[in-house]
């Protein structure tokens, strides 16, 4: 990633092995939310304990509710420097053009310029890029085209689908060096990126692959027994999971970033927090040990059956 610096030097190419998720700082956000959406002060705690932690990376976007104003006005009272990667979506149909284009481009980096109060975004993110099917050479050419200006650093995009049709005309612009970060779904549930060769395609391209949903919105750690109607279907597999964690002697924590912490290619696992303890607690897991190979291939073929309304939280909503 290119070094990106503001007059302030707020900002730094360093990418950690921990990127903070900050969805909730700017709206209450996961299934297992108890605490909802946290207060200044709280907000503040968090990212310190992130920044004092080693963790130089924080995740945001433009529709994560408050979230780029809370990290713009913490950062212009800290003298810390970060990376942070937010995001946006673009809006298109049959009718977008070129022009329609390039003014929604503007007007979400300016915004996310002045929320984030900086003059330079250190790395942006297309949120849902399916318009890259549609639109390819043209988003790229225009996205590239703030880069020179100087108002972003880096580009790259957030995956949601891995649907082999979709992603395949996705990758016909994504795999351009010029998008140099990718941020994938994955879990130790979640087998369909592996199934469809997604992953390998995206390991080999050199991508920063960025983890998120490890946790699958904090569902692995809820009790099986107490879900409510709609996550019933995830109980039998919550269960197996617990025992997969109990066979390693680990917690289901550190079970699931164990699985994701060694594995090749991931350059950065993306978390939430409600409190300043949950990012001690993520830190921490740094050091736990890999899961051993036998139960790494007893865990791919049991969860291989996993029904994608359990991994696939979007379908959740509308149950």
């Amino acid at each position: 990633m290119s070094v990106i610096r503001t007059d302030k030097e707020q900002w730094t190419s360093v990418i950690s092995p921990l990127t903070l998720g900050t969805v909730q700082l700017g709206m209450p956000y996961g299934i297992a939310n108890q605490l909802g959406q946290p207060d200044e002060a709280m907000a503040g705690r968090i990212l310190n304990a992130a920044m004092s932690g080693g963790i130089t990376c924080l995740d945001t976007a433009s529709t994560y509710g408050s979230a780029e104003q809370v990290l713009g006005c913490y950062f212009q009272q800290q003298a810390r420097a970060a990376t942070i990667i937010t995001k946006f979506t673009l809006q298109v149909n049959q009718a977008t053009t070129l022009s329609d284009l390039e003014v929604q481009i503007e007007e979400n980096v300016n915004r996310s310029m002045e929320r984030l109060q900086t003059d330079c975004l250190p790395a942006v993110l297309l949120h849902r890029p399916n318009v890259l099917g549609q639109f390819g050479k043209q988003v790229t050419e225009l996205l590239c085209k703030q880069v020179k200006r100087g108002n972003i650093g880096t580009i790259g995009a957030s995956l949601l689908s891995f649907d082999t049709r979709e992603f395949a005309a996705n990758w016909a612009e994504l795999q351009d060096d010029c998008y140099e970060i990718v941020q994938v779904p994955i879990n130790v549930m979640d087998r369909r990126m592996f199934a469809n060769g997604t992953f390998e395609q995206l390991r080999r391209s050199n991508k920063k692959l960025f983890a998120r949903s490890i946790y699958l919105q904090g569902l692995f750690f809820m009790q099986p027994e107490g879900l409510q109607e709609r996550l019933k279907p995830a109980e039998p597999w919550l269960a197996r999971l617990r025992t997969f964690a109990e066979q390693e002697g680990m917690s289901v924590a550190e079970f699931a970033f164990s699985y994701i912490h060694h594995m090749p290619g991931i350059a950065s696992i993306v978390f939430g927090a409600e409190t300043p303890d949950q990012v001690s607690a993520n830190i921490a897991l740094l050091s736990t040990p890999a899961i051993r190979e036998k139960t790494l291939h007893e865990l791919a073929q049991e969860f291989a059956q996993v029904p994608d309304y359990v991994i696939t939280p979007n379908l959740w909503e509308g149950k």
